[in-house]
């Protein structure tokens, strides 16, 4: 899935580890994540985070959470929830003994040069 960013560039929504590991920061864990997408008063800042996971997580540069939101067409949000929810919805809770079996599922050609 490809979305086009505000200043013109387009970033194909692929999943990797550094996604997973930005929202399983979100206070709370993915649970609680999870729990604040339904309520209706969490809403636009849990999905302002999760466009930020996405995008700071595949954008070839560092970006800011306000630099990586303001990137986003309000019109992509749609393709950035439903890719979220797909490749989420996929993951259990890791737990640490499973990481070696879990990481095997993500591509090996993804630079993964962590980048905070």
């Amino acid at each position: 899935m490809e979305i086009t960013l505000r200043n013109g560039e387009k970033i194909n929504l692929d999943w990797n580890p550094i996604v997973l590991e930005y929202l399983e920061d979100y206070e709370g864990g993915l649970n609680q994540l999870k729990k604040d997408v339904a309520n209706k008063n969490h809403q636009f800042r849990t999905f302002n985070f999760i466009v930020y996971c996405v995008i700071s997580a595949i954008y070839p540069e560092e970006l800011s959470y306000r630099e990586a939101v303001s990137l986003v067409d309000i019109n992509d949000l749609d393709k950035i929830v439903l890719f979220i929810v797909k490749n989420v919805s996929e993951l259990k809770e890791i737990k640490p003994e499973e990481t070696k079996q879990n990481i095997k599922r993500f591509p090996t050609n993804y630079n993964y040069k962590h980048r905070r």
